[in-house]
């Protein structure tokens, strides 16, 4: 028999079948039993393949992903831009990666106990929506773990994060250098650590370059591109009068607020200059395109697998487990476009 007729024979689908024979997960374990059983019975046993061995555990790495309330991963996933990165610098070493995911919305002990029973040497912590408070859920935590994209500066955890404020210094240096004095701020709604740190390196700016902050200047918005685009179209029918140019908690809201600008009669960047943060890919095609902060994806995932695996080095070492605790900042630069007009050659 096929294997269409031996599926209708034990009454499974041909998929189903065909999971049973190549030992693939999918089908429960009694169906598994009785089909593989009956196949060597009737003569079949040559078609059912050996289950690939297990990976031991330091051949693998877990990244995972933490969600405390979606506001930021759900609309833009950056760890999605990282995670070709993560595996390429993770292969270096000979490890694997397996992705996983630790969401706040859904019962935590159940989700640490399936965490710690995965065949794993160490885990990378993806963390941009994590709160201090949050690190207390890993306490439990049976594996060496790094922290992504959050710095936790009071705390003695491991941690690789961008230098958020030197991004927002690189972009407030590029628009005095062009001749801005009034330069505004487009801050998310939802704070996360990485845009406090970043309203923070604007605010720093300004005050070394003398200029005047006006907190009628900064505008919070959502953090989406159509939630920016809205929040900002409504602010415009009002008139304000806007600074020159402004610098952004992300590039997801310079590009709302770009194409807000656009419908309503304002040209980027005669009219207005936009700094982004991040360089996303969609950045290079924006009409005009969009001068952005750059955080480099390879150093980045680089450097958390470095980290990660010295970890886990340390931990095959009493003396030095628990005693190593190292913070890395990634560094930013600016990525020039077209969406910052020079006032002084304008002058």
């Amino acid at each position: 028999m096929n294997y269409r007729e031996l599926a209708k024979y034990f009454n499974i689908s041909p998929s189903a079948f065909s999971i049973i024979v190549n030992n693939k997960p999918g089908v429960s374990d009694a169906t598994r039993n009785r089909v593989i059983t009956e196949l060597r019975a009737m003569g079949y046993g040559n078609m059912i393949k050996e289950a690939a061995p297990v990976a031991p555990a330091r051949q693998n790495l877990l990244f995972i992903v933490f969600k405390k309330d979606g506001a930021i991963l759900d609309m833009q996933p950056f760890f999605m831009l990282l995670i070709e990165n993560i595996e390429t610098a993770a292969q270096k070493y000979g490890y694997n990666i397996m992705l996983s995911t630790l969401d706040l919305r859904r019962p935590i002990s159940e989700q640490i106990s399936r965490i710690n029973s995965i065949n794993a040497a160490g885990a990378i912590v993806f963390a941009t929506e994590m709160a201090d408070s949050d690190i207390d859920i890993f306490s439990s935590f049976e594996k060496p773990y790094l922290i992504l994209d959050n710095y936790f500066a009071h705390i003695p955890v491991n941690t690789v994060a961008i230098n958020n404020e030197m991004g927002t210094w690189q972009a407030v240096t590029h628009l005095t250098e062009m001749g801005h004095t009034r330069i505004g701020y487009l801050a998310a709604k939802s704070r996360i650590s990485s845009f406090c740190e970043r309203e923070e390196g604007y605010r720093k700016a300004l005050s070394q370059y003398g200029l005047a902050l006006d907190e009628k200047d900064i505008y919070r918005l959502s953090f989406t591109e159509e939630g920016s685009y809205r929040d900002f179209s409504d602010i415009l029918k009002g008139h304000p009068d806007l600074p020159t140019g402004f610098v952004t908690d992300d590039d997801t809201i310079a590009l709302g607020v770009m194409r807000a600008l656009r419908e309503n009669g304002y040209n980027v960047p005669d009219d207005i200059s936009l700094v982004g943060f991040n360089d996303r890919p969609v950045c290079e095609i924006a009409i005009p395109p969009l001068t952005t902060i750059n955080v480099s994806k390879n150093t980045f995932a680089a450097e958390a697998v470095d980290a990660v695996a010295a970890l886990i080095d340390d931990r095959k070492d009493p003396e030095r487990a628990g005693y190593r605790t190292k913070k890395t900042r990634v560094e930013t630069w600016l990525s020039v476009r077209g969406s910052v007009k020079n006032l002084r050659e304008a002058q």
